[in-house]
């Protein structure tokens, strides 16, 4: 078997079971997968008390699956965020919703939720709540976890300050059902 073989084969069966083919979402039983995307993430930082800030953006980026033989590309995420950081103790909350798109059109909802800290990111998860095209009907959730590695604040004329980051965001144990 030649290693263009084996590559088409991973990606066929990584496709069917991530992104919804009938035949793989046909069974009862949930599929489970890791995945990750390498995202940049942009918004606008406003001072939401005397000791906290809010930051409303986008994370977006290629998403990949893992599998046995690497990561696989599956598509795009793009995902609406709202973060709130104490500066006191650098705790932050965030949360917001994420469309997944594979590459023929069809799309995947969720709401995702996390905690952690200014600077290192958050853990918590996601959860689907629905899909169009061959992705109509799906559900499912998993752990996610928000890893930044750089940050670029850039103060505006009027006092608000945009943020740019880039970094990893990670899903683990993420299982997929199709009604």
């Amino acid at each position: 078997m030649t290693i263009s073989m084996i590559t088409r084969r991973v990606l066929a069966t990584v496709m069917g079971i991530v992104l919804g083919s009938s035949m793989a979402l046909a069974q009862d039983e949930p599929q489970v997968f890791n995945a990750f995307a390498i995202a940049t993430a942009s918004g606008t930082v406003v001072r939401a008390s005397a000791k906290q800030v809010m930051l409303a953006g986008t994370v977006k980026g290629p998403m990949f699956i893992e599998t046995d033989e690497g990561p696989v590309p599956a598509g795009t995420v793009a995902c609406a965020a709202s973060l709130r950081v104490d500066q006191e103790s650098r705790r932050q909350t965030a949360n917001g919703a994420c469309t997944f798109t594979a590459e023929d059109g069809a799309q995947a909802w969720g709401d995702w939720e996390c905690t952690g800290f200014a600077l290192v990111g958050c853990r918590g998860a996601l959860t689907l709540n629905g899909g169009s095209g061959r992705l109509q009907g799906v559900s499912g959730g998993g752990s996610m976890i928000w890893r930044p590695n750089t940050h670029d604040l850039e103060t505006q004329g009027d006092g608000t300050v945009l943020q740019n980051t880039s970094g990893i965001v990670i899903w683990r144990e993420f299982k997929l059902t199709k009604k």
